[in-house]
């Protein structure tokens, strides 16, 4: 597989799990799956083929927090309409 197609993968399931993980409804669970998906971010990485691996890390970790935040946007706003 191509180093593109490989980190798009990886950024897509990362991606998908941390807007999974904006809809849980316990804090404590929340935080403690976004730490596990940063983690799980970190070891990917490392075993990966990537040239850059603190840079591909830093900008997958970002894109993470970034779709971890909308999502829980989104999900506070879902609640509030339906209030």
């Amino acid at each position: 597989m191509s180093l593109t197609k490989d980190y798009i993968e990886l950024e897509d399931s990362i991606l998908h799990t941390a807007a999974g993980v904006a809809h849980l409804d316990d804090a404590v669970t929340r935080m403690r799956a976004i730490t596990h998906l940063f983690d799980a971010i970190g070891e990917q990485v490392s075993r990966s083929r990537f040239h850059d691996k603190p840079k591909v890390a830093a900008v997958l970790v970002r894109r993470v927090s970034e779709t971890y935040v909308s999502a829980r946007r989104e999900v506070i706003a879902d609640m509030r309409a339906v209030a």
